[in-house]
């Protein structure tokens, strides 16, 4: 589902300018009680970080080349409402924290269109890797450049 930029501008987000992704809520991911079950939205959330990282010049192959990697460290989800299937969802996603070294923050933030109602926050903590050895790599060179914080003042909290 392609949402035109002007109507994400619109949305209530957190913090401005996210990198974002659409999402219509499929049968599959629909769990006993009715609802989009809670492992769904790790996976929404992870595949708009993989797709802000490409589009920032750092694709899986990217990583793989450079011998370094981003890996998830710690993932923090709230919900808040449930989605259902054929719910329209805007995924909102910002780098928060870059220490240029080895960490990073990336918060989320889900907004179901119908209501412009915010349905989930997370955030997760993130690692360089090195790809061959599993360890923190001296420098992860060619990343961090690359991963700069969005423009979101830190004096705001995370709600």
């Amino acid at each position: 589902m392609e949402i035109p930029r002007d109507i994400t501008g619109q949305l209530n987000w957190d913090y401005p300018a996210p990198y974002t992704v659409a999402i219509n809520v499929l049968p599959e991911e629909i769990d006993q009680l009715g609802h989009a079950n809670n492992r769904v939205y790790l996976n929404w959330i992870m595949k708009a970080a993989y797709a802000h990282s490409e589009s920032l010049g750092l694709s899986v192959d990217d990583y793989l080349n450079i011998g370094v990697a981003m890996v998830a460290k710690r993932h923090e989800l709230n919900y808040i409402a449930a989605t259902f299937v054929n719910d329209e969802l805007i995924i909102g996603t910002w780098i928060a924290t870059n220490d240029n070294r080895f960490n990073s923050q990336r918060k989320y933030q889900i907004i179901r269109l119908a209501d412009d109602k915010t349905i989930f926050r997370a955030e997760t903590d993130w690692v360089s890797m090195n790809t061959k050895n599993g360890k923190t790599p001296a420098y992860a060179r060619g990343i961090y450049p690359m991963l700069q914080t969005d423009n979101i003042s830190l004096t705001i909290q995370f709600r």
